[in-house]
């Protein structure tokens, strides 16, 4: 029994009934042996503060084998200047949806940002997986450190992987051990400057990767997709995963050579024929019968969406993965199907296919027809994604400037915001002169179109020299007749983005 315990059992049992007697060793016992045990209560006292005392100081710490922390490496890029750091605490605090632009001016000016606000960004990246790849970039040797030390960010550790070859043994390390996040952009990374390293390190992976890492991972092919990807698109057409076997389908039908295409082109003769018998081409046309199971494979659906035939909608899908070099000139056969009984079916169908494909020439032939009849926006959407960005912007002019109906107004106005694209001034001013004409002319079932100016892309594709013009525009309309609040208030939340747009731009060279 040690000291205390034994002090412990006398004062239970009471000083009247056992009389306290010195305890302990050592320096400990020379000290109770001081006190004046003729006085039993006193002394119980004096000793219990004696023990506590020694026990509390008289111990060695506990021992434990921290893990060692390799420092961080010296910074290699400056830092950004205090304007730029204040504008990426607005963008974080108030713009989030301008953070993708800053980052990349940031990256691209070969500069990092603050230690200070690294913990804030990091989280925020984590937060977001489109941002993840942009805040990779421009954190630095410090952010890269901190990834390390905290899983939640590791995504960061990317951002120094600039080696794209296996050998590297930081890429390696990520590639075998990282989060899916890190693996995400690390094979992005690779598929933009290397994809043959990309495609040996996914076969490496493949077969244990779980059906959402393979998802992931077999969408990054579409960057730049080439025949020497088909092989493995063809195998995972058979995968055990429907999103997988989606995906492959959607990129194996952009390459006209691919198994897929070749196996649609063998289908599609079954039901269309082309003859020209001199006085110019003739198309005719007969929809399947009866859905075939081996379709499915290669994703053509048994069941149509609700607002299509089955028939039909099997026809659209085969030719919306046919190549498009099996039906000759696109003029001659846009020509020939002018009030066809399945013009749209086979507008359609050519539309997707030259989308996949990005054949210009086609997008040329289709656009008059498609851009005047009612049809698919979404297939509109596509086809201008063709297209460089100058011939996009003269596109979209050419049918803003046409004399419409206010809803075909509406239509091409909603539009616009949905092509993800920088638009220059002059465009970006045409834009504003049609959205005025068409506002004042607009009644309060124009709300939807009003937020989605307010809140769309439009306000981080637009020019933001534009600002001043928007100032003009948001008085001239609150002094027209019909002036609607709604439509000032969505004006105010444009020109506030473009405000701080513009602000970010004048703090960059160039």
């Amino acid at each position: 029994m040690d000291s205390w315990q034994t002090l412990v059992a006398t004062a239970l049992v009471g000083t009247g009934r056992q009389t306290p007697q010195p305890v302990g060793e050592g320096a400990l016992k020379a000290l109770l042996d001081q006190l004046d045990w003729s006085q039993p209560e006193g002394a119980l006292l004096g000793a219990a503060g004696a023990i506590s005392l020694h026990q509390r100081i008289g111990q060695h710490p506990p021992q434990k084998n921290w893990l060692t922390v390799e420092p961080c490496s010296l910074e290699d890029v400056p830092v950004v200047k205090p304007a730029i750091a204040r504008h990426l605490d607005t963008a974080m605090n108030a713009h989030p949806h301008v953070l993708p632009e800053l980052l990349s001016l940031i990256a691209q000016a070969g500069q990092r940002i603050p230690e200070r606000q690294l913990p804030r960004l990091l989280q925020v990246g984590q937060q977001t997986a489109s941002l993840r790849l942009h805040v990779a970039a421009v954190v630095g040797q410090r952010g890269q450190w901190l990834a390390a030390q905290q899983t939640d960010w590791s995504y960061a550790r990317v951002g120094g992987a600039y080696e794209c070859s296996l050998d590297s043994p930081q890429l390696q390390d990520i590639w075998a051990n990282g989060r899916r996040s890190e693996r995400i952009l690390l094979l992005q990374r690779w598929r933009e400057t290397d994809p043959k390293a990309a495609s040996e390190a996914l076969d490496a992976v493949w077969s244990t990767a779980s059906a959402k890492d393979r998802e992931a991972f077999i969408r990054l092919l579409e960057i730049n997709l080439t025949m020497a990807d088909e092989p493995f698109l063809e195998a995972a057409l058979s995968d055990r995963a429907k999103s997988v076997r989606q995906a492959a389908i959607n990129l194996s039908a952009r390459l006209p050579q691919s198994h897929l295409c070749q196996r649609m082109a063998e289908r599609i003769q079954s039901f269309i024929q082309l003859t020209d018998d001199g006085s110019g081409l003739q198309i005719d046309v007969m929809l399947p019968e009866t859905y075939e199971s081996e379709w499915e494979r290669d994703g053509i659906r048994a069941t149509a969406p609700a607002d299509q035939s089955p028939r039909g909608w099997w026809l659209q899908e085969m030719l919306a993965a046919t190549p498009l070099d099996i039906w000759g000139d696109p003029v001659a056969a846009v020509q020939a199907i002018g009030g066809h009984s399945w013009q749209e079916i086979l507008m359609s169908g050519w539309g997707l296919a030259a989308h996949r494909q990005q054949r210009i020439d086609w997008v040329d032939a289709l656009w008059d027809v498609l851009a005047s009849q009612p049809c698919d926006d979404v297939l509109i959407e596509k086809l201008l994604t063709c297209l460089v960005p100058k011939q996009r912007a003269l596109r979209l002019q050419e049918q803003l400037n046409r004399r419409l109906s206010k809803d075909d107004k509406i239509r091409w106005l909603r539009i616009v915001p949905r092509i993800s694209q920088q638009w220059d001034l002059g465009f970006s001013q045409q834009l504003l002169v049609q959205l005025v004409m068409a506002i004042k002319k607009m009644d309060r079932n124009s709300y939807a179109l009003a937020y989605t100016y307010a809140t769309g892309r439009l306000q981080l594709t637009l020019h933001p020299d534009l600002a001043p013009d928007i100032a003009s525009a948001l008085e001239d309309i609150s002094n027209a007749a019909n002036s609607q609040r709604y439509w000032e208030d969505s004006l105010l939340q444009l020109l506030k983005t473009l405000n701080f747009r513009q602000e970010i731009h004048r703090v960059f060279p160039g």
